[in-house]
């Protein structure tokens, strides 16, 4: 009796545990909705989540000779999964962190500031390699679907 008094105490704590991880920062008093990600167009427009990423440039006549980290925003579907995440999962953190390290170990040229954005964008046609995640949330709209 006193080993199951023992897990019903641990119980909700381990509980908590686990849903304060998966709903870090999606709770009442997080950062649960970001209004700048709507229209921000790099990722340096927004904090980042852990240690500030570094900062570096390229030479002057170079500056659209690079490689660009572009994450499509997009919108979410209201019949996903609760658990099916959001476009911004990692976001800064990850697009600043991967187009750093490309630049440090590879000879590719990276733009330092990324580049956010959406689908119907005209710009979309200059970035050859876009990045999309959290696909068990992706809804796509009508004009969306035949870009």
């Amino acid at each position: 009796m006193k080993e199951f008094s023992l897990l019903m105490l641990l119980f909700p704590l381990l509980a908590g545990a686990l849903w304060a991880q998966r709903w870090r920062g999606g709770l009442p008093g997080g950062d649960s909705y970001y209004p700048e990600f709507e229209t921000c167009r790099t990722a340096r427009e927004v904090p980042w989540h852990s240690t500030p990423p570094p900062n570096w440039t390229n030479e002057a006549g170079f500056a659209k000779d690079v490689f660009t980290f572009t994450r499509i925003r997009r919108d979410t579907s209201p019949y996903s999964s609760w658990r099916a995440g959001r476009w911004w999962t990692d976001f800064p953190d990850s697009d600043l962190n991967l187009s750093f390290r490309l630049q440090q170990v590879t000879s590719m040229k990276v733009d330092p500031d990324g580049r956010v954005l959406n689908l119907t964008d005209p710009d979309l046609c200059n970035y050859p390699w876009i990045y999309m995640v959290e696909p068990g949330s992706l809804e796509l709209r009508d004009e969306e679907v035949p870009i």
